[in-house]
């Protein structure tokens, strides 16, 4: 039974996932080896509280929940009884490499080692672990963790179905959306599908096509309006009529795209001139000039709990005090 959860990395995932957590009446102990950034986590959980009680999606007030938190520069302090660890820490395979060998020497075999990585292999991971490598797995969530429901949980080659089973029960009780992927592959689902539409986005910049607002003005004015509720297989299925998916694809590729597929950018990395431009762009975007990163992310958060709320359902986050088991 899961009580008390370790956060390791108390940057942005670190902090949701902390902040997710407490609300839901699990003990948080948050370890960072740097107090600054402590301390900045810290701020960014009491402003994620503020925001979800304003949003009406906790009852009570972020003192409330930060009693749950308990912030260490102590690595051992901070794993101290855990039941379950959440690694958060920066996208290194061999700083991740290095805090996996230690809590797999550390903690008993039965206390999972999940990773938030957003797209290395698990497999990798595993290498530095000498005593119970299966007990590692991925479970990448979104940012911000508090806010997007969805988890992707990736197994690495030696980890166990047991480690699924526990895992994806866990982050169900934190009201996830889950996803098991299949078979492990860099990037997982998300970020893959993503990608793939931000690099033709880089390269609509880069030849000219349109300014990066007008792209953001595509997605958010249309494509971004279906994809909230319906994926990519769902929206061109109801795209082909009557007929379905089958018949959308049996009409030339649908909106005759097969005639201009092949033109779809397939660079491997970001060019160096479409990275410039759209730097430079964004110090023109009309929409965020003068305003703060935090006046930003606070406007973010509040929109995504509006939509949150409309696709997934008026739940409120459990504000009792008391863990979902």
């Amino acid at each position: 039974m899961i009580k008390r959860v370790s956060v390791i990395g108390a940057g942005l995932i670190g902090s949701g996932w902390a902040t997710l957590l407490a609300t839901k009446g699990y003990e948080v102990s948050l370890y960072t080896d740097k107090k600054e950034t402590l301390d900045k986590g810290i701020a960014k959980i009491k402003s994620y509280l503020e925001v979800m009680k304003n949003m009406n999606l906790v009852d009570k007030e972020p003192d409330y929940y930060m009693k749950n938190i308990s912030p260490t520069l102590n690595m051992d302090e901070a794993i101290e009884g855990t039941d379950f660890v959440i690694e958060a820490i920066i996208e290194d395979y061999d700083a991740k490499k290095k805090v996996f060998s230690y809590l797999d020497e550390k903690l008993d075999k039965n206390v999972i080692l999940s990773s938030s990585t957003s797209g290395l292999l698990m497999t990798e991971i595993q290498k530095a672990m000498k005593r119970y490598p299966e007990r590692s797995v991925i479970a990448h969530p979104w940012n911000p963790p508090h806010l997007l429901p969805l988890v992707e949980i990736v197994p690495g080659e030696k980890t166990s179905q047991e480690t699924l089973n526990v895992t994806k029960d866990f982050m169900e009780k934190l009201d996830r959306v889950v996803v098991v992927l299949k078979k492990e592959i860099p990037g997982f689902l998300g970020n893959r599908l993503a990608f793939a539409l931000f690099r033709e986005a880089v390269y609509l910049v880069d030849e000219g096509v349109a300014t990066v607002e007008d792209i953001d003005k595509v997605m958010t004015a249309a494509i971004g309006l279906r994809w909230a509720f319906m994926g990519p297989f769902l929206t061109y299925h109801l795209g082909g009529g009557e007929g379905g998916l089958e018949y959308f694809f049996s009409r030339g590729f649908g909106y005759g795209a097969n005639e201009w597929m092949h033109t779809l950018a397939k660079y491997d990395k970001f060019p160096y001139t479409g990275v410039v431009k759209a730097v430079q762009q964004m110090k023109e975007y009309s929409f965020i000039k003068g305003k703060s990163f935090q006046e930003l992310s606070k406007w973010r958060d509040e929109k995504l709990f509006q939509i949150y709320k409309i696709v997934w359902g008026d739940k409120k986050q459990n504000s009792n005090g008391e863990n979902n088991k």
